[in-house]
């Protein structure tokens, strides 16, 4: 090795002296010449590696560097040079012993495990023992950060030890493999409840890369071994969690499927990682490999049984003459259903003549049976074209009996990529009773045990709540179990019949492929029966629970809901005859629910879109528009005939808000859905707008306001009663509505103004109304307002700007910049400037007015990328915008913007003028402390000049 000189010993000594030296020392400093030097000194002592620091903030540390590491970092590829054979030992003490020293003192510095994870998968690896290995263990379990060293460790070191496949390399793989997918337990707090899940050490995203990188690699490399781990870690999180029978639930496939996504809980990296490393090694070694899955399905576990059935599928060929023992009853079960069906489908073609039968003798087996144990044919029907759907296309009997099917159940079965209801989520609220506890038990014994269970007082000890959501999970998951036995529910607590509800309204949503037509009878059914009870309607049963569990307010709103999603979209709508009965439904829930209170000051509209009368009031509203537009079709787009069967109802909500206890539901979801009334009868709405927007009954008038500002058209009709009635001034003068009402009430008069339905000139405008009250915040809001429409015009953007370009002056007229309330509003109309493509004589003095005070109201990015916008064919124009604005404001952001002006000034005269003002440009921003501007000239005149 080469001896130091005397200037390097020199520098050595100077460090010695000055630590403030050491960091840039250790950063540029290369070659292992330094290495005896520095361990004489003590540089490499492992009571250097420095301690996190305590910070003022609770739970949180500074963890400060250990210098010498960039050294070794950088010299650490050295090691693998013959020359240098004997610095490994040295290396591999260095790290042995700095972390040994750490653990016995009880502290980690996650910045030293990181660089050590660099520093060890340079050393040539049969010189690390498997004990040495061991500390990596604990840089896995800093306190601070772990993802470092997973980094290193899983996607870089542990590629390179599979690819050098000695034995000793394979034998540090499968022991880090092992230290890298520890699987820890710990406790989540959500809602008081102590929620148990499984985790890796590190991110699952780094999981993830780490899993694509090595699982299928080590597979291949160290087959049973690399398995085996996985397998070990998949076991173990199944028993601590006790979450084997319903793993379809939170592991919808075993294959990489988008319905796994977003699923990156400890379980799921697991399963990904056995299921690609048995991939590699059926690859590389098949009839080894074919013992282990045959084993596989010996075991007590299900999901390792469908990672058995996902490898018999891939890899066909090798288990031709074993798929007979998959052939069972049992796997056609929900929690095997994805794997079986795709073993079915891809491979049944190739199954023998007596395979095929055994198939099909499943399939025509399934029975569904109802609410009396007889047989359900359409539930059974579609239960068997699931499963025939996998092999229709293999045969001609086969395609026959899935026709069959389908026609009997009337309706096509949900591919399982996937049904729908097959992502039910997760329970945060633990149930008292196991999900596959209650999954087993028949609709009688389910009942009962619904029926019976008294839940703890103690809100944090599993309660009603995990019981009811668990509950709607098997629900969802199973829906062809309950569907014609859901009047055997209705007579349970709310609780279980809200779940219900809830359930087979979200798998309408989801579009699950069901038999709706039949599931819809039986569940609109079962909704009259239960609002049908004279319990439902007891005072006691509105009071809020407890635990937090459904009321009959809640079921109120969610039969609500279930009919508004169930008549919303003519593409996904219930059959037209069932429109009656769900009339039936909502008229006898506005015949007993009451309205909610308001006061002067609530948001009527959130209140009246949530509360339980006026969820029912969308389900009419929704129902008599879907109504009105089966009409249309029918009948030449006439629909007055329904309008006429339904106008009675909303005569009679109308009236409501004029009763001795007045209810505001209805008068203020009539203007919020003011489009869809000017649509079912433009002639009833006009009539009542003076009993909607009724000024004699305050309250009433402010529920209809509110509801009016959240529509997104201006209606011109309707505008200019408002506007006659003086509805809108009132609206903005008014304190005891928002200024988010009062936004829209602006937003409405820009509208009208830019669609022509009144001009600036005349001299009732609401336009011109507006500016001459000049208020600042209504100035913000308009000038804002007609900024956001720039993105919005649709070819119509020339027309906009003709209006920015006459309101302009109108404002600048009516504001004093003297003033600060001037100079805001001057600062937000640079938001105008936007609308600015060239600038003449006329929007040069509008601009140059506005643009001292961009800062004020922080809007001088917008300026600065509009001035940029201009430099492109105007760059000295836009050099007089940029030198006023710097009157007020110098922020150097957004840099694009300010180098894009730099740029177009000195390609305007690279010699000249151009060149002089950039500089001068820069030079006010050196003034005001701000070199960044200056940095960027010289790197734009350095690249000019290059091209």
């Amino acid at each position: 090795m080469t001896e130091l000189s005397f200037n390097e010993k020199d520098l050595l000594q100077r460090i010695d002296d000055k630590e403030d030296l050491r960091p840039l020392f250790f950063r540029k400093v290369k070659g292992l010449k330094w290495f005896n030097a520095l361990y004489e000194r003590g540089y490499f002592n492992p009571e250097k590696n420095p301690k996190p620091i305590k910070t003022t903030e609770e739970g949180y540390a500074r963890i400060p560097d250990w210098p010498v590491l960039n050294y070794l970092v950088k010299t650490a590829p050295e090691l693998y040079n013959k020359e240098n054979k004997e610095y490994i030992k040295k290396y591999i003490d260095l790290l042995v012993g700095a972390t040994n020293h750490a653990k016995i003192n009880k502290y980690s510095n996650y910045r030293t495990w990181w660089r050590f994870s660099e520093i060890i998968s340079y050393i040539p690896p049969e010189a690390i023992s498997l004990e040495e290995i061991e500390i990596v263990d604990y840089w896995l379990d800093d306190k601070y950060d772990r993802d470092l060293v997973a980094q290193e460790i899983g996607e870089k070191w542990l590629p390179k030890l599979l690819e050098l496949s000695d034995d000793h390399s394979l034998k540090i793989v499968t022991k880090l493999l092992t230290l890298l997918y520890k699987v820890i337990f710990v406790e989540r707090k959500f809602n008081e409840k102590i929620i148990r899940e499984a985790k890796l050490r590190f991110d699952n995203y780094i999981a993830k890369e780490i899993n694509k990188k090595i699982a299928c690699l080590s597979g291949e490399k160290i087959g049973r071994e690399a398995v085996s781990v996985f397998d070990e870690y998949l076991k173990y999180i199944l028993v601590e969690l006790n979450n084997d029978s319903w793993s379809f639930l939170w592991q919808p496939a075993i294959d990489d499927h988008e319905q796994n996504k977003d699923r990156d809980s400890a379980e799921n990296l697991i399963i990904g990682a056995y299921r690609d490393s048995l991939n590699g090694y059926l690859k590389i070694k098949p009839e080894e490999a074919y013992k282990y899955v045959v084993h596989m399905l010996t075991e007590g576990y299900q999901t390792i049984h469908r990672l058995a059935i996902y490898a018999i599928s891939r890899k066909f060929y090798l288990f031709r003459n074993f798929v007979d023992e998959v052939m069972k009853k049992e796997y056609l079960d929900s929690n095997y259903r994805h794997e079986t069906w795709h073993l079915l489908s891809s491979n049944y073609q190739q199954f023998s003549e007596g395979q095929k039968q055994k198939v099909l003798e499943l399939i025509l087996n399934i029975t569904e049976t109802d609410d009396e144990g007889k047989i359900n044919e359409s539930a059974t029907a579609y239960s068997k074209a699931g499963w025939l759907a996998a092999i229709e296309n293999h045969g001609n009997e086969e395609k026959r009996l899935y026709k069959e099917n389908v026609g009997i159940a009337k309706a096509v079965p949900d591919h399982p990529d996937f049904s729908s209801y097959m992502s039910v989520g997760s329970v945060d609220h633990e149930s008292p009773i196991p999900i596959d506890g209650l999954q087993v038990l028949s609709i009688e014994k389910l009942i009962k045990v619904l029926k019976n269970f008294k839940g703890p007082d103690n809100f944090f000890k599993p309660g009603i709540k995990g019981l009811t959501k668990t509950f709607k999970q098997i629900v969802k998951a199973t829906p062809l179990k309950f569907y014609n036995k859901l009047t055997r529910f209705s007579k349970l607590d709310l609780a279980y019949i809200y779940e219900i509800i809830e359930a087979y309204r979200e798998l309408w949503t989801e579009k699950a492929q069901l038999p709706w037509d039949e599931i819809w009878s039986y569940l609109l059914d079962f909704c009259l029966e239960v609002i049908k009870q004279g319990r439902f309607w007891d005072s006691k049963n509105k009071k809020q629970r407890k635990h937090f569990v459904a009321n009959r307010y809640w079921i109120v709103s969610e039969i609500g809901r279930l009919l508004e999603d169930g008549t919303r979209s003519d593409d996904h709508a219930f059959s037209k005859d069932y429109n009656q009965k769900s009339e039936d439904i909502i008229t006898l829930l506005l015949k007993n629910e009451k309205g909610n209170k308001y006061k002067i000051d609530s948001n009527a509209v959130s209140i009246s879109i949530n509360s339980p009368r006026g969820r029912c009031l969308i389900a009419l509203i929704n129902l008599t528009l879907r109504s009105c537009r089966l009409s249309d079709k029918n009948n030449n787009k006439d629909h007055s005939e329904v309008w006429t069967h339904f106008q009675s109802i909303y005569d009679a909500e109308l009236n409501r808000a004029d009763i001795q206890k007045p209810e505001y539901e209805f008068v203020t979801l009539v203007t919020n859905y003011l489009p869809n009334f000017l649509y079912m009868s433009k002639e009833w709405l006009m009539g009542n707008l003076g009993r909607i927007f009724d000024q004699g009954h305050y309250l009433k008038w402010l529920c209809a306001m509110q509801g009016y500002t959240y529509v997104n058209t201006v209606y011109q009709e309707v505008y200019q009663y408002l506007k006659d009635n003086k509805d809108f001034i009132k609206a903005l003068d008014d304190k005891n509505i928002e200024n988010q009402v009062k936004d829209r009430v602006i937003q409405n008069i820009a509208m009208a103004y830019i669609n022509d339905f009144e001009k600036y000139s005349d001299k009732n405008s609401l336009i011109r109304v507006l500016i001459l009250r000049k208020k600042i915040q209504e100035f913000n809001n308009l000038i804002w307002f007609i900024w956001t429409l720039r993105k919005r015009a649709d070819g119509k953007l020339e027309k906009l700007t003709k209006k920015v370009y006459e309101l302009w002056p109108e404002i600048l007229k009516v504001i004093d910049v003297a003033a600060i309330e001037g100079k805001k509003i001057a600062s937000q109309l640079c938001l105008w400037t936007t609308f600015v493509g060239y600038v003449d004589k006329e929007n040069r003095n509008l601009l140059l007015e506005i643009v001292p005070y961009a800062a004020v109201s922080h809007n001088s990015y917008t300026l600065l990328e509009s001035i940029a916008n201009i430099s492109q064919t105007q760059p000295f124009e836009a050099y007089t915008i940029w030198m006023e604005m710097l009157k007020g404001a110098w922020q150097a952001y957004p840099e694009q913007a300010i180098r894009q002006i730099l740029t177009n000034l000195v390609k305007k005269e690279p010699e000249g003028e151009g060149l002089r003002k950039a500089k001068y440009v820069v030079s006010i921003y050196l003034e005001k402390g701000n070199d960044l501007p200056y940095k960027w000239l010289q790197e734009i005149i350095e690249d000019l000049k290059n091209l």
